[in-house]
This record gives C-alpha cells, sequence and structure tokens, in this order.
C-alpha cells in the first residue's frame, strides 16, 4: 500500500432521531447534543446519518423531510421528527451544514452516510415518502402482474401474502435497484450531499438492509451496482480536484465477500478498480468472530482500508476487547456504529424520567458511555486495559421475516457465530480469540486474572461434563455454578483460567458432556461464553 490509511477512529452518528428530541430544538442544543461529546476524544472522522426509509431528518432538494407526508399525525415523537427538522431549516442550521462547519473546527473528517436501502417504513408507517407511494412498482415487493396501481400496507413489516418465515416477507418494501429510476433517485441524493456541503465524501450503506435485486447471483445485477458505484467515485474526484483535497469513498457491506456479490455487490471489482477507500464488512452484527482475513487479502498493495464495526453501545470492557482482537488480527482502524447521541440530553443534573431507553440503562451511561473513544484508537494504550471477551450468540431457529432466527444469519451473512450450542452428551468445540498478551503483562509487574464464563440453559447438577481449552482439563473443582435468577433456566457457570492454557491468538473450548439430567426434557444449551481478564 502507497499511503496510510485516511482513518484510525471512526464514530458513525445515527442523527436521524436527534429530532425526537423536546421542541423546539434549538442549533444550540442540536451541537451539543450531536458533536460536543466528540471533543477532547481520539475520534478522527465522524460519519452522519440524517436517513431513514427513504426520507431525511435535514432538507435535501433531491429527498423529502421525514414524516413530512402525513397530516395530522398520531403520536407527538413523530410530530417533534417533522417540526424540528424544520425549525432548523428555518433557523439556516441545516444539520448537514452544522455538521462540517463543527466536525471540522474539531479537525474531523465529516462524512454524510446515504443509506442505499431501508425498510423502517414498513414497520413504521409514517416513514414512508411520496416517492414510494407514488412508485409502488419500484420496489422489491411488486410483482409486476398488478402494474403501478399495487399499493402495500405501509407500517405492518410482515406482508400477508408472503410466507412469513421467508425473507421476502420482510424486503417487500425496499427499493430494487434493477430500474434505473431507482438508482438515479438514489444518485441524486449522493450527489447532493457530496456537491451541496463542504464534506470530504459520502458513505454508502449497503448492509443497513443488504437487498438490491429481486434475484440473487446474477452478474448483470452487479454491474448495474459497479457502474452506480463508478458515478461516485468519479464525481468524488471531480469534486475533490475543485476543493484541492482528498475526497473519500467509504462504503458498508454484508461480512462475507461472496455473499456481498450474491446480493449485486461486487465489493473484488469495487476494490480492483480503485473505486473505494475503506470497507466496512458488516454493521456489526458480528463481532469478535468476524474473519478479518479475506478482506486484508482483497484490499493488500492497494489503497483501500478494512474498518470492522461494533454496532450499538457496548459496556467498556467489552468493547476494548473487540478492540483489541481486531488490531491483532490486522484491521487498520475501527468504526462504532450505531453509537452516537443515546443521552438525548440527560446528564448528571437533568436525570432522565425512565429507568432505561431501549437497551441502554441510564446508570451506565455517566461517566462509562464515551470513555473508549479516548481508548480504542491505538492497541498500545488498550494493552494492559480490563477487557471482556463476550462471543456473540444468534438464534438459528426459523423464525418469521428476515430480522430473527437463521433467516437473520443469512441475510446479514454472519451464519460463522458458533453459538447457541446445545450441549447433548458429546464433545463440542466452540472457537474464540483472544488478544491479550498475558506473558507480556506479568513482565510488567502485572498479575491478569482470567475467568471463563459461560451461560448454560437449563443445566442442573447431575448433568456431567468437563470443560477443556486448548486441550488442557480445567480441575471440575474448580467451577462454580449459580442460577441467573430465581424462577429461570440460565445457570452462570464459572472457572478460573490459568493464564499458561491460553494463545495469543485462536483458541478452542471443548465441553465433553458424558451424561445428562433424565429428569430434564431435552439437551442443556450453551448461550453465552465470557472470558473477563482484569489486571491487577
Amino acid at each position: 500500500m502507497a499511503n496510510e490509511p485516511p482513518f484510525r477512529l471512526i464514530f458513525e452518528a445515527e442523527w436521524n432521531d436527534i429530532v425526537c428530541a423536546d421542541y423546539p430544538l434549538t442549533p444550540e442544543q442540536w451541537v451539543g447534543e450531536c458533536i460536543r461529546p466528540l471533543a477532547g476524544t481520539q475520534v478522527d472522522t465522524l460519519l452522519y446519518n440524517l436517513c431513514s426509509s427513504d426520507a431525511f431528518c435535514c432538507g435535501i432538494d433531491s429527498g423529502e423531510i421525514l414524516c413530512d407526508e402525513f397530516d395530522p399525525i398520531a403520536d407527538a415523537w413523530v410530530w417533534r421528527y417533522r417540526e424540528n427538522t424544520k425549525k432548523l431549516i428555518e433557523a439556516d442550521a441545516n444539520p448537514p451544514k452544522l455538521a462540517c462547519e463543527y466536525g471540522h473546527r474539531l479537525g474531523l473528517k465529516v462524512i454524510p452516510i446515504v443509506r442505499m436501502n431501508d425498510p423502517h417504513d414498513q414497520g413504521f408507517g409514517y416513514e414512508v415518502s411520496r416517492y414510494k407511494l407514488d412508485n409502488p412498482h419500484l420496489l422489491i415487493g411488486h410483482t409486476g402482474g398488478a402494474g403501478p396501481k399495487w399499493q402495500p400496507k405501509w407500517g405492518t413489516w410482515n406482508r400477508e401474502q408472503d410466507d412469513p418465515s421467508h425473507p421476502d416477507a420482510t424486503n417487500w418494501g425496499l427499493f430494487d435497484f434493477a430500474h434505473q429510476e431507482v438508482r438515479d433517485h438514489k444518485m441524486a441524493h449522493i450527489e447532493e450531499f457530496i456537491t451541496r456541503w463542504d464534506n470530504d465524501g459520502v458513505a454508502l450503506d449497503f448492509d443497513r438492509d443488504p437487498r438490491y435485486f429481486k434475484e440473487h447471483g446474477n452478474a448483470d445485477n452487479a454491474e448495474l451496482m459497479t457502474d452506480m458505484v463508478r458515478q461516485v467515485r468519479g464525481l468524488l474526484d471531480r469534486v475533490g480536484e475543485e476543493r484541492g483535497r482528498p475526497m473519500y469513498l467509504h462504503v458498508r457491506v454484508i461480512p462475507d465477500i461472496e455473499a456481498s456479490w450474491q446480493r449485486g455487490l461486487d465489493v473484488r471489482t469495487w476494490v480492483k478498480e480503485d473505486l473505494v477507500d475503506a470497507v466496512a464488512p458488516g454493521a456489526g452484527y458480528m463481532t469478535v468472530t468476524l474473519d478479518l482475513e479475506p478482506w486484508l487479502d482483497l484490499v493488500e498493495g492497494r489503497d483501500c482500508w478494512i474498518y470492522p464495526c461494533s454496532n450499538h453501545w457496548r459496556r467498556t470492557e467489552e468493547t476494548r476487547a473487540w478492540a483489541k482482537l481486531m488490531y491483532q488480527r490486522g484491521a487498520h482502524g475501527l468504526q462504532l456504529f450505531n453509537y452516537g447521541h443515546m443521552l438525548h440530553g440527560h446528564d448528571r443534573n437533568t436525570p432522565p424520567q425512565s429507568e432505561s431507553q431501549g437497551t441502554i440503562w441510564y446508570d451506565d451511561l455517566h461517566p462509562d458511555y464515551y470513555r473508549v473513544l479516548q481508548e480504542i484508537h491505538d492497541p498500545e494504550v488498550l494493552k494492559f486495559r480490563d477487557c471482556d471477551y463476550d462471543l456473540e450468540s444468534h438464534p438459528r431457529e426459523p423464525n418469521e421475516g428476515s430480522h430473527s432466527g437463521q433467516n437473520h444469519r443469512n441475510y446479514r451473512g454472519i451464519d460463522a457465530i458458533v453459538l447457541p450450542v446445545g450441549l447433548s452428551v458429546g464433545s463440542h468445540v466452540i472457537p474464540f480469540g483472544f488478544a491479550d498478551d498475558l506473558g507480556a503483562a506479568r513482565q510488567h509487574a502485572l498479575s491478569p486474572d482470567v475467568t471463563l464464563r459461560m451461560q448454560v440453559h437449563n443445566y442442573t447438577p447431575p448433568d456431567e461434563f468437563d470443560v477443556l481449552i486448548n486441550g488442557q482439563l480445567l480441575p471440575p473443582e474448580s467451577r462454580t455454578a449459580r442460577a441467573q435468577f430465581i424462577m429461570d433456566n440460565h445457570t452462570w457457570i464459572t472457572y478460573p483460567l490459568p493464564p499458561e492454557v491460553l494463545n495469543r491468538g485462536e483458541n478452542a473450548l471443548r465441553i465433553d458432556v458424558r451424561q445428562l439430567n433424565p429428569g430434564i426434557e431435552g439437551s442443556p444449551r450453551l448461550d453465552h461464553v465470557e472470558l473477563q481478564v482484569r489486571y491487577s
């Protein structure tokens, strides 16, 4: 590679929700919420999203304001969505303008995200754009027989005529990029973000929902999408020459290269033709299991760089472990996705009126929420910090739609995730990575402690099993077990780990089940595995 990576730590801000805050949302409040947390951190690149479905939380000539198609609106927060956006525009504080102005003051590269497909309007009908309402024949769910008069039922997620166990049940509202009109529509959004504001490039998010054509594996479809990427690259190069600085093209795709091609995303050609500067393999639905080797091989010798993602806020110790592992596997930098503005103006002096928001407990947010922005830019900073390796777990049962079970695994390209594992009689192997250098820690007068924690569903003491790490038996007498909670079928089984049983790199956890409790129906199930590393 001729140059250094353009980014090191990418903070991806999901600003499409910030306008739900209290009305009226002033420009000062917006900047305080969206930009201030990045001041003084090690973040060097801001990716910002203002899109949901096919509309925007900003003023854009080529698109529509989110929720602007419906009046009256049933929900107060949806009304705030729309009216706060309009207030900002009226105050000459269009969010892309603020992002560039204040992001550049912090010395950040500022790059807007364009979601290439997004089905949120299927479930949240008030998000649907007039363009989709007027052109249902441009959607993947259009069968051709109904003509342009087909009107899908927005706000229902699953479409009644589809098999609910098939991914098509939740893909019907996505754009079909086989249509020139769709590609032109999306290209207009991309061009406006590149040319209208002082951004440093554009990020095309192909994994926000990773389907673009009705059929998979069609080379003609892949060529259509590659031609569009070529157009974007050409536009960036022209604007970069005018502005006298580089303009970057960042893409996020499915974390499996072949699966990406099957969906029409020919990343191999994009890299070969030097069309893209940065690739994020996946949206962070698969973290510590992500194999970077195919991606690093793909970009070897080219000025294209790989940035794995972590999705949603996670505990500091968990994020540290992921960062250590990605750097060990060769990542050129890291990207935090779906991370920003969870506080919505709340701080220690203005506590919220509920104990949690979604999956985030407010007690966890201070001072921990933004701590990793000072740490994960540099493996040396992370080296002897406490961390938790938390192996991903995702069910395999065939559930309805594309957002759960095996469908979700296939749809997101994350079937490499091993857990959960049924613990029938026999041997079960769970591979895992480990990046901490425990020997170096001891040379620095530290005493690292490592604990293995396994969450098992329907375990009972009559179950007999052995646990081995890299072929070395963990002493059964060192094991402890405790039910997760009363009236709860989960038990946490814990072992202290001798440091010498772990490899710095790839490892294998093996569970040999000899006998199961005949008084319990079925087999236990290993749902979660954690390795906790604590330095003292």
